[in-house]
């Protein structure tokens, strides 16, 4: 029984990182700008990779992200937040956020590429918002989506449904492996590469260490990653919204290995 408190906790703790990053890399809110300035949402990251402790690219990651949090976010407002995501992510793909940006070579790939992304979303009932723009292969849904199911992970094992859990983990790893794993390191590097702001410098870098941490977890790393792409400037802006941070009650019950 302890050792299933304690798995089911180490889920949580993924889900909750898993979360935080789809909520960092949703359009800025005011919300979760106050849980960063306030510490509650850097205090949350912290206690969540305490469980990885021997990961220390994970670990060293999110102390950096963050370190950059407590220095830069005190003296930005929500518009300061809001003009550098419109400048890397909506203004002429400085640094595309979407997978088949980087993954699909020509439109019949990337219809097949989106199929197959809805196909993981309608199994678990994720549905998309009819109001907001994100697209189901933005790097925010993607991660809310890995959120999602790992929490569901975590509801079945507290109920003791092992055979649920077990779909939701292997869930995890197919989409890890077959979508969110095979870009999100490319992503990083034109993050990096583009962004002004320590933020979403440190925010690429733990995504990054993140998902290959996860990916080895659930036996599926390495992962087939594509390269950087080239990209052309749009003549048009785009705007994209994502929608609010999950509001769960992240509660760990048990104790580390």
């Amino acid at each position: 029984m302890e050792k299933q408190l304690v798995r089911a906790d180490e889920v949580l703790a993924r889900s909750t990182i898993y979360s935080h990053l789809a909520a960092g890399f949703a359009y800025p809110a005011e919300d979760y700008l106050q849980s960063l300035k306030s510490g509650e949402a850097t205090a949350s990251l912290r206690m969540a990779a305490a469980f990885f402790a021997d990961e220390k690219g994970l670990t060293d990651a999110v102390d950096a992200f963050c370190e950059a949090v407590e220095r830069e976010i005190p003296s930005l407002d929500i518009r300061d937040l809001e003009g550098e995501y419109n400048r890397i992510f909506s203004m002429g793909l400085i640094c595309p956020h979407n997978e088949t940006e980087y993954s699909s070579s020509h439109v019949f790939m990337k219809g097949s590429d989106m199929a197959d992304i809805a196909g993981f979303y309608n199994a678990f009932g994720f549905k998309m918002s009819d109001t907001e723009k994100a697209l189901a292969d933005f790097i925010g849904t993607e991660l809310e989506f890995m959120h999602v199911v790992t929490f569901k992970e975590h509801h079945a094992l507290g109920k003791g449904e092992e055979a649920n859990a077990e779909t939701c983990r292997e869930a995890q790893g197919k989409f890890l492996k077959g979508h969110l794993g095979t870009w999100v390191s490319a992503f990083s590097k034109v993050l990096s590469a583009t962004t002004h702001l320590e933020y979403f410098r440190t925010i690429g870098k733990m995504l990054d260490e993140f998902v290959t941490f996860d990916g080895r977890h659930l036996g599926v790393a390495p992962f087939n990653v594509v390269t950087v792409p080239a990209f052309s400037p749009s003549p048009e802006p785009e705007a994209f919204t994502c929608g609010e941070p999950s509001k769960e009650d992240f509660t760990f019950k048990g104790g580390s290995e």
